[in-house]
């Protein structure tokens, strides 16, 4: 019972600390536009003086909540980040940089052209948005808040995995660090002969097969995972495990180069850390990428359609006997089923059995490379399919068999950018870890078919899904289609 409030009572301390953030923010946006607006029109500096309007205010109103709502997109607003110099450096700089960029933006939209004509204000509010949020964050906020946690007992409850060489040494860093404070709740161990025993004064409490109860038991707030050079098939069963948790995961390890570029990477006083479960395709960020999916899909299939016709003539006439599209029950979001449509490639006279052996083999790594494989490695699609026809494989070549399912992203049941949905037939060779792919919809590309497409091995294809779950933003998004024009011009690892 006492457990539980201390873990509300921390709760709320945050939201509280989180809401006079946003506070504060708001007051700093607003105070540098209103500078900026006396500045420009009614300090006597320039030839004549304006005098400020209603609409001035209603617009400074609008600009606040905008940059409010763009900073929380930075993650400006989360623990970690506001307590790190660096990261809230970058996120100030990059959230008014887009923010003034926004304005720009909605004033040639609205043909709002006061901040067109005046553009010293947009200026003037650039250069002290950046220094009073830096100032107010960084040096006065910052101070105020690290000097109090010192002293609180109600820190960031923390389990350590792993009670080795790595866990030893973080759990002295996290002690001795400024920047980061974590009260070090115990360690999980798989080695019997470490269990019961203690590192300094932190007991190691059982092992990592025990860690849903211990972190409900004693209100854990995070898990690191502190394991020293794990073998790759070690660390995605370890990380499987402790995500059952169901709360944040991260990683500490030199292994990073499965899973992400050193952006994703946090670091705790000079120590990488990865996040393996704060997955940001939820609440805001949700709508914003479900209204970017909608409106583009909605928009291609307008300009498109004079090519779909053209593939559907073809299809017709020399794709031999058959429906123009070809629809099948996949596998969405949760395990859903939903029906998926592609322009058709292959024959209808012939059954799926060579794929559905081939499919178990491949997800079980027990697919053997063919002779034309890239690196030697077995392929996600079958080469010469002998279902695949003559046009069929022209369509595959070009991705352009893919097309129609811009109408399973407008329905909501894809999105442009996510893993690929898997046959539903596929799911019973699945390992648990392998359905954390089903975290997030479906998309038409992604990172695993930037990174090789048909030629990455299963196993790989996942971790590559996982961290673009955990990863996600509109920015990556954006840099997974751009990706993609090159892969589809030039066929690379299509079949």
């Amino acid at each position: 019972m006492l457990d539980s409030k201390l873990a509300s009572l921390r709760s709320r301390r945050s939201r509280n600390r989180a809401l006079l953030l946003v506070l504060s923010d708001m007051i700093v946006v607003a105070a540098s536009f209103l500078f900026a607006y006396w500045f420009r029109l009614q300090s006597g500096f320039f030839l004549r003086t304006i005098p400020l309007e209603s609409y001035h205010f209603l617009s400074l109103g609008a600009v606040c909540l905008v940059w409010v709502m763009i900073m929380s997109a930075h993650g400006l607003y989360r623990r970690e980040v506001y307590l790190s110099v660096f990261d809230q450096m970058v996120g100030i700089f990059n959230s008014v940089n887009l923010g003034v960029l926004l304005v720009l933006f909605l004033a040639f939209l609205t043909k709002f052209d006061y901040f067109l004509e005046r553009r010293l204000v947009l200026l003037v509010a650039w250069v002290l948005a950046i220094t009073l949020l830096t100032g107010t964050r960084v040096f006065l906020y910052r101070g105020l808040f690290l000097t109090r946690i010192a002293k609180d007992p109600f820190r960031c409850r923390i389990l350590i995995v792993g009670a080795g060489e790595t866990g030893t040494q973080f759990l002295h860093l996290v002690r001795h660090t400024k920047d980061h404070v974590y009260d070090v709740v115990g360690f999980l161990d798989d080695d019997p002969a470490k269990q019961g025993t203690k590192i300094e004064d932190v007991r190691i409490l059982g092992t990592v097969d025990n860690i849903e109860d211990t972190v409900a038991r004693l209100n854990i707030e995070r898990v690191f995972v502190a394991v020293h050079r794990p073998g790759q098939n070690e660390l995605i069963d370890l990380i499987s495990r402790c995500m059952r948790s169901k709360v944040p995961v991260k990683m500490i390890s030199d292994q990073f180069h499965m899973f992400a570029s050193e952006g994703a990477i946090e670091r705790i006083d000079g120590v990488p850390t990865l996040a393996v479960r704060d997955t940001p395709m939820t609440g805001f960020h949700f709508l914003m990428k479900r209204l970017f999916d909608a409106t583009t899909a909605g928009v291609l299939l307008i300009v498109l359609a004079p090519l779909f016709l053209v593939l559907a003539i073809l299809i017709k006439t020399i794709g031999g006997p058959g429906p123009v599209l070809f629809r099948q029950t996949r596998a969405g979001q949760g395990g859903r089923p939903f029906n998926f449509y592609k322009f058709r490639s292959m024959r209808t006279d012939m059954d799926d059995a060579v794929h559905r052996d081939y499919a178990k083999n491949f997800v079980s790594g027990e697919a053997k490379a063919t002779a034309e494989s890239e690196a030697d490695t077995p392929v996600y699609k079958m080469k010469r399919d002998p279902r695949v026809t003559g046009i069929g494989w022209i369509l595959r070549k070009t991705s352009l068999d893919e097309l129609p399912q811009l109408f399973n992203v407008v329905k909501g049941e894809m999105s442009l950018v996510g893993p690929r949905p898997p046959i539903l037939y596929e799911l019973q060779y699945y390992k648990e870890w392998h359905r954390r792919r089903l975290d997030a919809k479906p998309g038409l590309t992604g990172l695993w078919q930037v990174s090789g497409r048909s030629s990455v091995p299963f196993n790989e294809m996942v971790l590559l899904d996982l961290y673009y779950i955990d990863h996600w933003s509109l920015k990556l998004d954006f840099e997974i289609m751009l990706r993609t024009v090159p892969v589809i011009l030039f066929g690379k690892g299509a079949y």
